[in-house]
């Protein structure tokens, strides 16, 4: 009776004793839930609202920041921490708390689609960070992507003993287009260097440096009020979207490239051809 008694005394401690853990531990989670919530909600507030402060940048510290961001990972993040570097380190808080390695995924026009040229996505990426009205956004990004199609790349030129692939000088032309897949054709047409060779990659790598330096000093103009946009589209483009843009009798297409680059099958100085052949017109 004795040994049945001790028995049960050490079954209930042992009882008791796990439904006490179970409740500390299932307070404490409760409790560390709750914890952990308010202290993401505080950090929240604390968030600065957008858009984010800014503060002059260089422009050639962007170049080399640029370049050497290409090489390391590519034009997207080039041309993106050459803007975000600099404010994590004039500004601080919050640009501490957001990687350059989220813009790794658009190099080579976004994984290796050749779309849209990878510096430019870092580039309008940064932008939008320190401009939030959409319309400022869209001038901004509008007068780089517009500077981008008439430029002859590339213009910078590192340091000798600085270069990652080439030293020197290397040849230059202009994009026409706002893709990857254009500038790099053209470019190698004019260079007679393959797309897939350390010459065209250099001179990638350059033409991320000199999208860098232009971001930067277009941010600068426009945090001091100093931004006037000059870009204007081509005649060839007003002249397509005539028929082709909103509001135009085929109304079948968007965009602000120049048509003629891709579709040169259309002779600008015989529409009247071009838009039998669109209607069907014998």
């Amino acid at each position: 009776m004795e040994n049945e008694k001790r028995e049960l005394t050490r079954r209930s401690f042992l009882t008791s004793g796990a439904i006490a853990a179970g409740t500390i531990a299932v307070s404490g989670g409760l409790f560390g839930a709750l914890n952990l919530n308010r202290k993401s909600k505080a950090e929240a507030a604390q968030v600065p609202k957008y858009p984010w402060p800014y503060v002059r940048l260089d422009t050639e510290k962007a170049k080399v920041l640029g370049y050497e961001g290409y090489m390391k990972k590519q034009c997207c993040y080039g041309a993106f921490d050459a803007v975000m570097d600099q404010l994590r380190e004039k500004v601080g808080y919050p640009y501490t708390v957001v990687p350059s390695d989220i813009m790794v995924w658009g190099g080579t026009g976004g994984a290796g689609w050749a779309t849209l040229c990878g510096a430019l996505i870092g580039a309008a990426t940064a932008i939008n960070f320190t401009v939030g009205n959409k319309s400022d956004v869209n001038k901004l990004i509008n007068e780089l992507f517009g500077w981008y199609t008439t430029f002859p790349f590339p213009e910078y030129m590192p340091p000798a003993g600085k270069a990652g692939k080439v030293e020197g000088k290397l040849p230059t032309s202009v994009a026409g287009s706002v893709l990857c897949h254009a500038s790099v054709s053209t470019w190698c047409a004019t260079s007679k260097y393959r797309a897939e060779g350390r010459e065209r990659s250099e001179r990638c790598g350059r033409l991320t440096a000199d999208v860098s330096a232009k971001t930067v000093q277009l941010l600068n103009d426009f945090h001091t009020n100093k931004f006037a946009p000059v870009f204007e589209n081509t005649e060839a483009v007003e002249d397509c979207m005539t028929c082709h843009g909103k509001g135009g009798t085929l109304e079948n297409t968007r965009g602000k490239m120049d048509c003629i680059q891709c579709h040169d099958d259309v002779d600008p100085k015989n529409l009247i051809d071009h838009i039998k052949q669109q209607w069907q017109i014998k």
